[in-house]
């Protein structure tokens, strides 16, 4: 579900990308300039004047005075709604509150900013902001609670990757933040949803940087996948023939990942389900498929302790089925 910050600008973000295609960037202000993601003055703004105030505020977050330079964004900003100058001060209330570690409250100002300023040069600076934080959430960053940082926010930062994706699209952002989304599952063991991201990676991103690390990580997540002999099988199958297509797209890479041996593993695992199989249907009393399936195994791996066993207990079991 989404959070309450998400619903409120949900609306909002999709008219910023339409916003966004269609306008020349807005750049900073008569007076002040681009600067490390920043505007600031390059003339000193009069006395007594709104330009004076957030230059000003700059002042007061680079000597760490977070507390009463967000009670002065917030004056500010109901005072001077339309000035050129409320994205820069949208910036400086969401860095304060990342400099206070309220991470999750910083993306009340930035969202704001994205939305009401699409075509603003801080844009991207902002859209990095915002991976930041996300990449900060997934490594265990949690919201504020009754005074407690107790809350998990790992969806929160699901949520916000993507919408850095759909912001950026084509951007070297927008492909970190789709690899970060699919990393964090496969980290985490999730693999069916790793499986899916990457996938969906390779999809918006064929000729990525990471497309890859993409393709191995998507093969070794469908081998994850699978649960055990006893389960289907199919995310095993999955995961070779992924496997065998790096293989030949690229060699080296293959070495690495000793596709041979995982060839190998995939064999063994195909034996020791069928051994199962024949078990199952000689403890449900069916001795003609546990028969059958026996022989399955004898045949085809032949070279496998799977066959040994099979041979044994066919023997054992079913004498009269031996050499047949």
């Amino acid at each position: 579900m989404l959070t309450n910050w998400m619903k409120r600008v949900g609306c909002a973000a999709v008219a910023a990308l339409l916003l966004t295609g269609s306008h020349e960037v807005q750049a900073a202000p008569p007076g002040w300039e681009l600067r490390g993601g920043s505007w600031v003055p390059i003339v000193q703004p009069g006395r007594g004047t709104p330009e004076e105030e957030v230059a000003s505020m700059i002042q007061e977050l680079a000597i760490d005075h977070t507390g009463s330079l967000i009670n002065h964004t917030r004056s500010w900003l109901k005072k001077n709604k339309t000035h050129p100058l409320v994205p820069q001060v949208l910036l400086l209330q969401g860095d304060a509150e990342v400099a206070r570690g309220n991470k999750y409250k910083a993306l009340f100002s930035y969202e704001d900013l994205l939305n009401s300023f699409p075509t603003s040069e801080l844009y991207s600076g902002v859209l990095q902001k915002e991976y930041d934080i996300a990449d900060a959430f997934l490594k265990g960053y949690k919201r504020k609670f009754l005074g407690l940082r107790i809350l998990p926010v790992s969806e929160d930062a699901i949520e916000l990757l993507d919408r850095i994706q759909d912001r950026a699209r084509g951007s070297a952002l927008a492909e970190q933040s789709g690899m970060r989304v699919a990393d964090y599952f496969y980290s985490r063991g999730e693999f069916q949803e790793a499986s899916d991201s990457y996938t969906d990676f390779l999809k918006r991103y064929p000729y990525s940087q990471y497309s890859r690390k993409a393709e191995v990580r998507r093969a070794e997540a469908s081998l994850g996948n699978f649960r055990g002999v006893l389960y289907d099988e199919t995310p095993l199958l999955d995961g070779r023939e992924r496997m065998e297509a790096i293989a030949t797209a690229y060699p080296q890479t293959s070495q690495e990942l000793q596709v041979k041996a995982v060839d190998d593993r995939v064999y063994q695992l195909q034996g020791e389900k069928t051994l199962e199989i024949a078990r199952y249907y000689w403890r449900a009393g069916r001795k003609h498929a546990s028969s059958y399936y026996y022989k399955q195994v004898i045949a085809n791996w032949p070279d496998t302790q799977w066959a040994v066993d099979a041979r044994n207990e066919l023997g054992r079991r079913l004498p009269e089925e031996t050499g047949k």
